[in-house]
Order: structure tokens, then C-alpha cells, then sequence
């Protein structure tokens, strides 16, 4: 596959411990759609990381731009939030294109939003509990009925999938 715009070939790569691929010319980034939320949700690059990510530029799709995996045409879609940010999404494949620095945005506009504070609020504590607290808290947690939504009702949509992925990065277990 190649570079939407520069038409270099994209290499795999990862971002956020999640499967990209990414254009070492321009630095854009190509990731399945259903890889965006949990990208958006990691924590592994500091804020500051972000920051000097974000406020980079170079190459931008202003106009509508091919796919790199099936070719069709991609939408453009904003993305609100503290960066109005333009990506290019594809409906036939579900690849999403990210222009230099927007991916690093996208979390940010996450991370910044109330739905991230949360989020954020959250790994924190579980970060810092003691060693009786996190078993209690895991053995609450497996003991969850299939399909329960009290985690999602208490914290938001998706914090719930959003825990358990950082509770594997942080224990390498196989719990879950």
C-alpha cells in the first residue's frame, strides 16, 4: 500500500501499541477504524509527547483523498474538540487516514473532553491501589455477569473495554 499523499510505501508500524501503518515521508498514519477508539484511549505517550506531536505539520489532505487499501474515494469527518481535525475515513474498507500530527489530536481532543477525565481518573486509582484493594477489585470485576452494564452506566460507554485493555498492558494476564 502506498501514501495517500506522497505515495510512499506504508510500513507496519505501531502506535500506542496498537497495529498502524505509517508513511515515513510524511508521517501520516493509516489505521483500521475499529483501532482509532482504542488508540485514542491509551495513555503510553505523555502528555507532552502529544503535545510536540501535535504541533507538528506537513502534508494535509485537503481534498478528498483515495484509500490506500481498496482505492475508493474516503470521506472527510470532523473531529471536534479542543482541534477541529479533518480525517479521512473509508466506508468500503473502514481504514482511517491520519495527516501528520492529527492522530496525536485526536487524543489530546479525547484526553481533554470530560469522557477522558474520566477515563483518566479512573487508571489513575486503579493504578494506585493497594495490592488488597486491586484483588478485591478484579475478583469483583470476573465475577461480572456476562453482558452487565453497570461499569458502562458508572463510567461512561466503552470504559469498561477501555480498563480491561489497560489492566492487560499493565499485568501481561490473560484474566479477561
Amino acid at each position: 500500500m502506498n501514501c495517500p499523499l506522497c505515495l510512499s510505501a506504508l510500513s507496519r508500524s505501531q502506535y500506542e501499541g496498537r497495529p498502524v501503518f505509517k508513511c515515513q515521508d510524511c508521517s501520516g498514519y493509516l489505521v483500521a477504524a475499529g483501532e482509532v477508539t482504542k488508540i485514542k484511549r491509551r495513555r503510553e505517550k505523555s502528555p507532552e509527547d502529544l503535545a510536540a506531536e501535535s504541533s507538528t505539520s506537513g502534508l494535509t489532505s485537503r481534498s478528498k483523498i483515495r484509500c490506500p487499501r481498496c482505492h475508493q474515494p474516503m470521506d472527510k469527518e470532523e473531529a471536534k474538540g479542543r482541534y477541529h481535525i479533518h480525517i479521512d475515513k473509508c466506508r468500503n474498507c473502514e481504514m482511517v487516514w491520519f495527516d501528520m500530527g492529527e492522530l496525536a489530536r485526536l487524543q489530546e481532543n479525547y484526553e481533554s473532553s470530560p469522557r477522558g477525565q474520566e477515563a483518566i481518573r479512573f487508571q489513575d486509582r486503579h493504578k494506585n491501589m493497594t495490592e488488597v484493594e486491586r484483588e478485591s477489585f478484579e475478583e469483583d470485576l470476573a465475577n461480572l455477569p456476562p453482558g452487565d452494564t453497570s461499569l458502562l452506566s458508572a463510567f461512561g460507554e466503552g470504559l469498561k473495554e477501555s480498563f480491561i485493555d489497560f489492566f492487560r498492558r499493565r499485568t501481561n494476564s490473560d484474566l479477561f
